[in-house]
């Protein structure tokens, strides 16, 4: 497999891997980039499995690849793990990374994201309070001839994962032209429809019960659902564990307020104390 990944800073520094939700792309990282190179670390977004300039194989979008394609992906640019951030589908594969492959992480920053289990579990006791992943869920588990347009559902999903304030903003407008772009790119619809499965995913058996060792960065919204998650998810974690929201934003902060996003990840490296 050969993966695009957008670099920037120092290649001797410590390295920052940044992974995408089911509707985006490396992109989304594009304004968060440069002042985490500058703040002294080495970013890496990678384009996930059937997105972008990434291969495009067929088959082979469950988890267990998505999990091995970023801990293949650590291992080719560092020599001592990397400090992995993860929004939505892409929190999934970083909290999966982390419990399973420790070596690989040595921070988990989860951006409006959660572990597949307490996903499915929190969804399962409160299924009427989580209508878009639900429907999202839905909708990619459609036979392909009766499937939404991924573009549209492209669409939604970053209408529906931020405020309505930034939708009348000239950056609402541009994301959504390069989401639209990105889901145009020929074989990368189905990616996208396999990748949304990602977040409320069945784990392999071995997989199931293993803990989280690394510090982890909680970032969401301050609402039912989000504090549900977070609680069930800072039980997996024996490490340090900080809990925090980007004031003004939904569950895309790092494209809603991506100063604002940057302060609180730089914050947490600083000092990854135990906020609990």
């Amino acid at each position: 497999m050969r993966f695009h990944v957008a670099t920037l800073g120092d290649p001797g520094a410590p390295l920052m891997i940044l992974l995408h939700g089911a509707f985006g792309g490396w992109f989304e990282w594009r304004e968060v980039m440069q002042p985490l190179a500058d703040a002294g670390y080495r970013v890496a977004a990678v384009d996930m499995r059937g997105y972008g300039m990434s291969d495009k194989p067929p088959r082979e979008y469950e988890l267990r690849y998505a999990v091995g394609d970023i801990s293949d992906v650590i291992d080719s640019l560092s020599d001592s793990g990397a400090i992995v951030v993860g929004s939505g589908t892409g929190g999934a594969v970083a909290w999966t990374l982390a419990a399973n492959y420790p070596q690989c992480v040595n921070a988990l920053v989860s951006v409006s994201a959660s572990h597949p289990i307490e996903m499915n579990r929190v969804i399962a006791a409160r299924f009427w309070q989580h209508t878009v992943p639900l429907t999202r869920g839905i909708a990619v588990r459609f036979p392909a001839r009766l499937a939404p347009d991924p573009v549209d559902l492209a669409r939604f999903d970053l209408a529906a994962d931020t405020s309505a304030s930034f939708h009348r903003t000239q950056r609402f407008a541009e994301y959504l032209e390069l989401r639209t772009q990105a889901a145009r790119i020929d074989n990368t619809g189905p990616a996208m429809m396999r990748n949304a499965r990602l977040e409320m995913a069945q784990l392999p058996p071995k997989w199931v019960s293993t803990r989280v060792e690394a510090p982890v960065l909680w970032i969401s919204a301050f609402n039912g659902t989000w504090r549900a998650l977070a609680t069930r998810n800072s039980r997996r974690t024996d490490g340090a564990w900080t809990q925090v929201t980007v004031p003004g934003t939904k569950n895309l902060p790092h494209i809603e307020d991506p100063a604002g996003f940057t302060r609180v990840v730089l914050d947490f490296l600083r000092d990854p104390g135990d906020a609990r």
